[in-house]
């Protein structure tokens, strides 16, 4: 007992402030559709970090006739520019996840609804809704709404056609998956449950482990100093509860999936290599109902991207596999298909039949015809595309860097690795102090 107790202790003083900036960065980082994250702005940041702020951009597009014409979206708004970049304007301040251009008009996919911009920026539908993708057609504009469900709206009179979620037979649901995407999908909130129940998951624990790091410090400190007895052994108590029993769970996975992906890099290859098989994988995998990352309508075929591939339908309801891979996005252009893969190789359905990309950005954001020729714009890879520069960073670029260590250097990852060991250290002596003192109270 008394060992657990210095081992608890001493691992709590070590790590608690790294735990504390990674619980509240962390928790802050699953909600990125909360505006305020991208309105929230800082000047006075290390310069090595103010070009991770590129990171928000999401869609590109320049028009054919006049290239000096420029509209840029992202997190942070619309952006346009006559000049080829010398100068950008901001046009709008609401979230941009997408840009589909179909004959002069550009249709936008906001966290507000739908809009649409030919010299005018004009909201036309599904006000208040966030828009995670849209296709529109001659004759209909169909659109994501956050991750989960498809509208179908007659492109002329924006009537809603068709409202609906995706129900995939679970017999097409039964796909493996590697070791990489099962660790991403845990880390972020998206891998035990359907319906953001994993993101509460993420949630809870990250509450816990905020109230657990400030509560431990105030322990110690008034311990320390001889102060305020009664508080102290009330806080105690709260401290070591059954609610915080229950947050192992979540502080398990956690700690795990972040030394992965601390090292994504170099176990890029183990990981990828390892696969997990479909029984063994939690309930979300086998519904998929909350994952619609892209979409697509030709016309005829309606298609939706998510992280086991490309599904298609004819009337919405009856779903067959179509092409294997996570779909990230999926852009139209000349009757072809752009795929871009998450942690699958990019591709484009072209006369029928899926061809792979090759050399060709991962997870590109869009696809822009420049000189008669594809481009591929990637929130990494700028090179080629103009682009608004900001002399600040929005707070959940500042949240990101701080969660991932790069606000303070490359070998930062190593100080997370040693907060998520002892996350660890904290859980098992925290369980085993919490038993030793519910058994002892129950034989008094």
């Amino acid at each position: 007992m008394v060992k657990a107790y210095k081992l608890h202790k001493i691992s709590g003083i070590s790590a608690g402030l790294i735990l504390l900036v990674l619980s509240i960065s962390g928790f802050f980082l699953d909600h990125d559709k909360w505006s305020f994250l991208y309105t929230t702005t800082f000047s006075s940041v290390p310069s090595h970090i103010l070009q991770t702020e590129n990171r928000l951009f999401t869609s590109y597009y320049q028009q054919q006739n006049n290239p000096k014409h420029i509209i840029v979206g992202g997190h942070r708004g619309l952006f346009e520019t006559l000049n080829g970049g010398i100068k950008f304007r901001k046009v709008a301040s609401f979230q941009v996840l997408a840009i589909t251009p179909y004959l002069k008009t550009l249709y936008i996919a906001t966290s507000n609804g739908i809009y649409i911009y030919n010299k005018q920026l004009k909201q036309i539908a599904l006000a208040g809704d966030y828009i995670t993708a849209v296709s529109v057609t001659q004759d209909k504009i169909v659109a994501v709404v956050d991750k989960h469900e498809l509208v179908v709206l007659n492109r002329n009179t924006l009537k809603i056609l068709n409202k609906r979620e995706v129900d995939i037979d679970k017999k097409l649901l039964k796909e493996d998956i590697s070791l990489s995407r099962f660790v991403r999908d845990l880390h972020y909130g998206r891998g035990i449950f359907d319906d953001d129940v994993s993101l509460l998951i993420n949630d809870y624990g990250a509450i816990v482990l905020t109230f657990l790091a400030l509560s431990g410090y105030v322990i110690w400190i008034l311990i320390k100093r001889k102060k305020h007895p009664k508080f102290v052994r009330k806080l105690i108590k709260t401290h070591a509860n059954i609610f915080v029993i229950v947050a192992i769970f979540p502080f398990v996975i956690l700690a795990v999936t972040g030394i992965f992906l601390d090292h994504a890099s170099a176990l890029s290859q183990f990981m990828r290599s390892v696969t997990i098989k479909h029984t063994i994988l939690p309930p979300i995998y086998s519904s998929l109902k909350s994952d619609i990352w892209s979409v697509d309508y030709d016309g005829k075929i309606y298609r939706i991207g998510n992280r086991y591939g490309i599904y298609k339908s004819k009337n919405l309801k009856d779903w067959s596999f179509d092409n294997r891979g996570f779909a990230y996005k999926m852009i139209r252009k000349h009757n072809n298909l752009y795929i871009s893969g998450m942690g699958a190789p990019n591709r484009v359905l072209e006369n029928g039949k899926y061809k792979v990309l090759k050399n060709t950005p991962h997870m590109f954001r869009d696809i822009v015809l420049q000189n008669n020729t594809i481009s591929y714009f990637s929130s990494m890879n700028h090179k080629g595309f103009k682009l608004p520069t900001f002399n600040d960073i929005t707070l959940y670029t500042l949240l990101l860097n701080f969660h991932d260590g790069s606000f303070f250097s490359p070998w930062w990852v190593w100080i997370n690795d040693f907060a998520a060991i002892i996350l660890l250290i904290l859980s098992a002596t925290g369980f085993t102090r919490w038993q030793m003192l519910r058994n002892r109270n129950s034989s008094i």
